[in-house]
């Protein structure tokens, strides 16, 4: 038998300053290297939110499992 599997779209890959919208908070990505993404997850519009890091893969089955979608950054926009 085969398995059923959902059809969803796969993510774009992770980059510098991608925003993106869960069902109960937002990701920035700040930075992407080999294996570690170091991202920062907040609600609303607070400014002050420590910056943690996982690997690439954690972070987009975070976003994968919350139903995240990428939405623009005005910071990076501004700058």
């Amino acid at each position: 038998m085969k398995s059923k599997k959902s059809l969803s779209l796969p993510l774009p890959p992770l980059e510098k300053g991608q925003l993106w919208k869960t069902k109960t908070s937002h990701v920035e990505i700040m930075q992407v290297g080999k294996t570690l993404t170091y991202y920062r997850i907040f609600e609303g519009e607070k400014k002050r939110v420590p910056t943690s890091y996982g690997s690439i893969q954690m972070v987009q089955d975070y976003l994968t499992t919350n139903g995240g979608t990428i939405i623009k950054n005005d910071r990076l926009t501004k700058a």
